[in-house]
C-alpha cells in the first residue's frame, strides 16, 4: 500500500478521547481527524509525514503509532502533480498557527464564531484542496466543514 500513497492524499483517523467521540456523533461519521499526508515514506524510518492541525496548533510531523489503529488513507485520482504540490505546499506554509478551538465549538454548536487566522483539521484540508482548484464539498460551509463531510467526497477514493 505504501507505494500508492503520494503527496496531497488525505490520513483519516479516529481515536477514543471525549473530543473525538463528540466529533463522531455530532457528524455520524467514521473519523474525527484528518491530515494532509506531505511525504508517504520518510526514509530511512519508513514513516508517513503529515502536516495536521490539532490542539498543538499546525504542525508537521509522523503519523503517530497510535493513529495506524483506526484509519483510512483517502486520494483523489483525478489531482494533478502541479495540485498534489500546491496542496501541499499551501499546507506546510500554516505550519505554527494555532489550532481554532473556537471554530472546532463553532462546528459541534453549527454557530459561526471562525477565527481565521486559526485552522482545525477539516477546515485546514478543505481549504488546502480549494486553494489548488479542487472542491471537496460544494454544499458544506468551509467553516462547518468535517472529516466525515471530506471522506463522503464523491471526489476521494479509498487506498
Amino acid at each position: 500500500m505504501n507505494d500508492m500513497i503520494r503527496p496531497g492524499d488525505l490520513f483519516f483517523t479516529t481515536s477514543s478521547s471525549i473530543i473525538s467521540k463528540a466529533i463522531r456523533a455530532r457528524t455520524w461519521g467514521k473519523f474525527s481527524h484528518v491530515q494532509i499526508i506531505t511525504r508517504p515514506i520518510s526514509e530511512p524510518h519508513g514513516k508517513v509525514e503529515v502536516v495536521t492541525a490539532d490542539a498543538e496548533g499546525v504542525v508537521c510531523r509522523d503519523v503517530r503509532p497510535h493513529e495506524w489503529e483506526n484509519y483510512e488513507i483517502m486520494t483523489c485520482p483525478e489531482m494533478t502533480k502541479e495540485q498534489r504540490e500546491n496542496v501541499v505546499k499551501f499546507s506546510l506554509q500554516q505550519i505554527g498557527r494555532p489550532y481554532d478551538f473556537v471554530g472546532l465549538s463553532s462546528f459541534l454548536l453549527y454557530k459561526e464564531m471562525q477565527n481565521d487566522s486559526r485552522w482545525f483539521c477539516s477546515e485546514l484540508v478543505y481549504v488546502a484542496y480549494k486553494q489548488a482548484g479542487i472542491r471537496l464539498q460544494r454544499r458544506v460551509k468551509q467553516d462547518f466543514v468535517s472529516p466525515r463531510d471530506l471522506y463522503i467526497s464523491p471526489l476521494l477514493k479509498p487506498i
